[in-house]
């Protein structure tokens, strides 16, 4: 079993900033008057002052809205994650992915990007599951600003995955489990595989993980 990050893992560069300017865009015009807002937001974060799950929540809040996704809203989705898929994947997970899969190796999407655009992602690159940010829900099941517990981020992922695998009828020994993912911030997910592979070029591994640069595609 693999276990894929997303952000600079499998795409070249981050999604969350570029899927709010999207939704700002391509809806209520007015919103993108809360970009300055939201750099704000994030040099707050730099600084320590909140965490990441307020963080997410204010971005979506001032520039999707209350409802980050709905039948309406899904068009505008659609197009992000297309937009993503012809811009932002790196040729070296694509690659890696086809060969995953040609193995028979089980392909899970381990992500703090919001499941309002991974799951999709997830299903157009051929992963079996996304385990992604989870956001509440209203009575007609759209997706609600609020986080429903935690950004899946560091340690977050090891439980989430631990809670995957047992709702698959499986214990951490039953599996072979590769992750792959960009930042030492992971260290969590990378320590619980048996194989950790950290991806980038200039990628400083710890001891027991390996390296690898999935920039370019394999000659």
């Amino acid at each position: 079993m693999a276990l894929y990050d997303l952000d600079r893992t499998v795409t070249r560069a981050p999604t969350f900033t570029p899927f709010l300017v999207h939704m700002a865009a391509s809806g209520n015009r007015l919103r993108l008057l809360g970009l300055p807002l939201w750099v704000l937001a994030m040099l707050g974060y730099k600084a320590k002052l909140y965490g990441r799950k307020p963080l997410k929540q204010f971005g979506l809040a001032l520039l999707v809205g209350r409802v980050v996704r709905s039948p309406s809203l899904q068009p505008r989705i659609d197009a992000f994650v297309a937009r993503q898929l012809a811009r932002n994947i790196q040729p070296g997970a694509l690659a890696q992915i086809a060969a995953d899969r040609a193995a028979g190796v089980r392909l899970v999407l381990v992500t703090a990007a919001p499941e309002i655009y991974a799951e999709a992602l997830a299903d157009a690159l051929g992963f079996e599951a996304c385990i992604a940010t989870r956001h509440q829900r209203d009575a007609q099941g759209n997706l609600l600003t609020a986080i429903d517990g935690e950004n899946n981020y560091g340690s977050q992922k090891t439980a989430r995955v631990a809670a995957w695998l047992a709702s698959q009828g499986l214990t951490r020994s039953d599996v072979h489990l590769t992750a792959y993912t960009d930042h030492a911030s992971d260290a969590p997910i990378l320590n619980f595989a048996d194989t950790g592979v950290l991806v980038g070029r200039y990628a400083r591994p710890q001891s027991g993980w390996a390296q690898t640069d999935w920039s370019q595609a394999a000659a």
